[in-house]
């Protein structure tokens, strides 16, 4: 079995940082397993093309896998209502800086 690590983008740590306990034990449990199987999570379309959505309860954990690298990189994670809307706008500012 294929072994991944994890990296977090900077507003995905602020962002986990911030969930209550319940949700930070939810989002971590999550991700380890993720790292045992990374294709679990939903594959999201149009302009999340190439993002998957992991759902654990309310919360919604956004990722790629770069099989290249091995590696999953969080990018995102909130509460169901409103993470593809902040997702939105934090893929709107890193367009703007490449």
């Amino acid at each position: 079995m294929k072994s991944y690590r994890v990296r977090f983008t900077p507003e995905a740590s602020r962002l986990i940082a911030r969930l209550p306990p319940e949700g930070k034990k939810l989002v971590r449990s999550a991700i380890n397993e993720l790292l045992k199987a990374p294709y679990q999570g939903s594959e999201l379309t149009g302009e999340f093309a190439g993002y998957r959505s992991l759902k654990p309860r309310r919360y919604r954990i956004i990722y790629r896998v770069n099989e290249e690298e091995s590696l999953l990189e969080i990018y995102h994670v909130g509460h169901r209502r409103d993470v593809y809307e902040t997702l939105r706008a934090l893929l709107m500012s890193l367009r703007e800086k490449e």
